[in-house]
């Protein structure tokens, strides 16, 4: 596709379709992927069971282009608020045209329909003990400085069968967006002993923390 170029699709972006909560739901039977693009505080409070999360932000198209298939129809999770031409644009600039819809009216409808919701907590800096810190960030970013003990998997390599330490596990990234990302993958391989740190290692460091460097 990097050889050929995308589709020309025009200036403005083709719009989302509303699909009702009983039209997801058969759509993910037939094998659709739902993407959750809400803030992860959203996703954290209640989503779609099975939902990956990738927040709508400016980095959307480098994890949807490096954790989804590209051959499966999208169904999105937004809220009301949130850019959704912007959120097309991001999909169609990498090559994802199997564009569903949108869940109509978010979340609310999707559980006044009865529908199964599925929850990940967010945990503070205090709320760790107990469980063992999984860091999923990038190589040079794990050696630069992580919590002390934490373990490293890099986010992209949980779209593989990884080893990941068995019990509690409290995943962190820089400020929360990607480790929320690997909870979703994680939940995905039936984990559910899964929580992410607030505000990640950024909020460590200004808590005034030690990173500690890889030795």
């Amino acid at each position: 596709m990097n050889r050929r170029g995308p589709r020309v699709h025009g200036a403005v972006p083709p719009p989302l379709a509303r699909l009702a909560p009983q039209e997801v739901r058969r759509l993910l039977a037939d094998g659709a992927e739902v993407v959750d693009a809400r803030p992860i505080a959203a996703f954290a409070a209640g989503h779609i069971p099975g939902a990956l999360s990738i927040q709508l932000r400016g980095a959307l198209a480098i994890w949807l282009g490096w954790l989804v298939p590209d051959d499966q129809p999208l169904v999105f999770v937004l809220d009301a608020d949130q850019d959704r031409a912007d959120l097309v644009r991001q999909a169609l600039k990498v090559g994802y045209e199997r564009l569903a819809g949108e869940l109509a009216g978010g979340m609310a409808a999707w559980e006044a329909a009865g529908l199964p919701v599925a929850r990940t907590p967010l945990v503070g800096l205090d709320d760790l003990q107990g469980r063992r810190v999984l860091d999923i960030r990038q190589d040079a970013e794990f050696a630069a400085g992580h919590l002390p003990g934490s373990v490293h998997v890099e986010l992209g390599a949980l779209t593989h069968r990884v080893e990941v330490p068995p019990g509690r596990l409290a995943v962190v990234c820089g400020h929360g967006e990607r480790a929320m990302t690997a909870a979703s993958l994680l939940a995905r391989r039936g984990r559910r002993d899964v929580t992410v740190v607030d505000g990640g290692t950024s909020a460590w460091a200004e808590a005034g923390r030690r990173l500690e460097p890889q030795r």
